[in-house]
């Protein structure tokens, strides 16, 4: 027998389906307005929930999730978005900086920096274009960071700061600390050298000034747009230069890091960048000195030198199929060969070296000066002229022998090996960095994503930095 319930009272009837729809039947007005409001601003709440959800969500994608994204990974390495819309800003500023400079250096003449900076201004207008560049320079940063570490090469602060100063001393025309080189002009030229720079300048082989014979044929030069120029900064009266010999060393510490100060505080307000990104421009800077220097210890500082000279027939004196990319033709090869012959043949029957080579040799810089080429490295010619003066018998006239210029005859005075100067030893360090570097790039896994253009952010814009000036 079932047991009875012991609550007092009937048990409260379930509603259904028919009780709602007889309520809904029979409620007022004002109770059916009340519904609907009431459903109304629940949607309106549900609405408001779902678009604040998305704008949190689009804030958080922007300002958090994308910026730690990879854009390029090297060698497993990653570089975030945020670093490198940093670095693009910055350089922005800073090329504007420069091209502004430039501008008042030339007086205002628009033809003037347009023939030095051109390069730059075109650059600059294509946000794209330049946030290319800046990401081949974080990636070559990023080859030489873990290349440093698998060398055993560090930079301190000390270092990065020796850096800074050398630079700011540049702006402000005095000179640095520990600098024993002369004190900058206060009117820099219209070229000045870049102290911090993210890819190192292509410096010439050490070919000697006399020489015609480049180890290529010669060809037009034509630089590849670059976005790495000087960082510079608009001169304020506060940076006045000052000559050194009026300053103590205490005056010349508070000048630089007063100089310091302005050019981080203009940066973050012109390009919005902070003293930590501009400052990783210095790091890197010191990096790449610091890795110069491990590597040209292993540059010899000596080596086999000659002093030569030589009468230069050529295939086609005239330049002509320099100019029109036509090759020279058997029949000049022929004419050249014929000729060069003949100076030989003279040369034999006595007719002075120097007298012929001013009459007849092809070379303009060396012909004006009896053929001399002075002391020079074997390795700074053309192979068959770098291998006839090798193996050459002192003092004995040879030839006619062929390079791609057309025909030598040469006579080698001395050969011995020599110390290399203190700006020869510089350029085979610096050739020999930019060699080594090279080869990291190649063999580097580098990889981008394919969206990165999408990335690249275009402030300070173009008109923002130089609209003042070239509209």
């Amino acid at each position: 027998m079932a047991k009875k319930s012991t609550v007092g009272g009937p048990r409260r009837r379930r509603t259904t389906k028919a009780d709602i729809e007889r309520r809904e039947k029979y409620q007022s007005r004002a109770e059916r307005d009340h519904m609907w409001q009431r459903r109304a601003i629940i949607a309106a709440v549900i609405l408001i929930t779902i678009s604040l959800v998305a704008l949190l969500v689009g804030v958080l994608n922007d300002q958090v999730i994308t910026p730690r994204q990879a854009i390029t990974t090297v060698n497993g390495d990653d570089i975030s978005t945020e670093d490198f819309q940093n670095r693009v800003q910055l350089r922005r500023w800073q090329t504007g900086q420069e091209i502004r400079e430039l501008y008042m250096l030339t007086g205002g003449d628009v033809n003037t920096l347009q023939q030095y900076a051109g390069q730059q201004i075109n650059v600059l207008r294509n946000p794209v274009l330049f946030g290319s560049q800046i990401l081949e320079e974080m990636e070559e940063e990023l080859l030489m960071a873990q290349a440093a570490k698998d060398r055993g090469v560090k930079v301190d602060d000390e270092q990065v700061e020796r850096e800074v100063d050398q630079f700011m001393a540049y702006m402000v025309g005095i000179q640095a600390p520990g600098n024993d080189t002369p004190t900058p002009t206060t009117e820099p030229s219209l070229t000045p050298t870049p102290l911090v720079s993210a890819t190192p300048s292509q410096t010439p082989s050490s070919t000697p000034t006399e020489t015609p014979l480049p180890t290529t044929p010669p060809e037009e030069v034509t630089g590849t747009p670059t976005a790495t120029l000087t960082p510079t900064t608009v001169p304020t009266e506060t940076l006045t230069p000052t000559p050194t010999s009026t300053l103590e060393p205490d005056q010349v510490r508070a000048t630089l890091d007063k100089a310091a100060d302005t050019y981080y505080d203009n940066a973050k307000e012109d390009s919005g960048v902070d003293r930590e990104a501009v400052h990783d421009l210095f790091y890197y800077q010191a990096l790449r000195e610091a890795l110069l220097e491990d590597i040209g210890q292993e540059i010899p500082t000596e080596e086999l030198q000659v002093n030569a000279r030589h009468i230069l027939i050529a295939f086609d004196p005239a330049g002509t199929s320099e100019q029109t990319g036509v090759p020279v033709t058997d029949e000049q090869k022929e004419a050249a060969k014929a000729r060069a012959d003949e100076v030989m043949q003279a040369l034999q029957d006595g007719e002075p070296f120097a007298d012929l080579a001013q009459a007849v040799s092809d070379d303009p810089g060396s012909g004006a000066d009896g053929g001399e080429l002075g002391w020079a490295s074997p390795d700074t010619y053309t192979v068959n002229f770098a291998d006839a003066v090798r193996e050459a018998t002192i003092g004995e006239i040879i030839g006619p022998i062929e390079t791609e210029f057309g025909y030598h005859i040469i006579q080698v005075h001395e050969r011995e090996v020599r110390p290399l100067t203190d700006s020869e030893l510089s350029t085979r360090k610096q050739d020999e960095f930019q060699t080594w570097l090279d080869e990291l790039k190649v063999e580097a896994d580098i990889k981008r994503r394919d969206d990165w253009a999408d990335r690249v952010p275009d402030k300070p814009t173009y008109n923002e930095l130089l609209g003042g000036i070239l509209g």
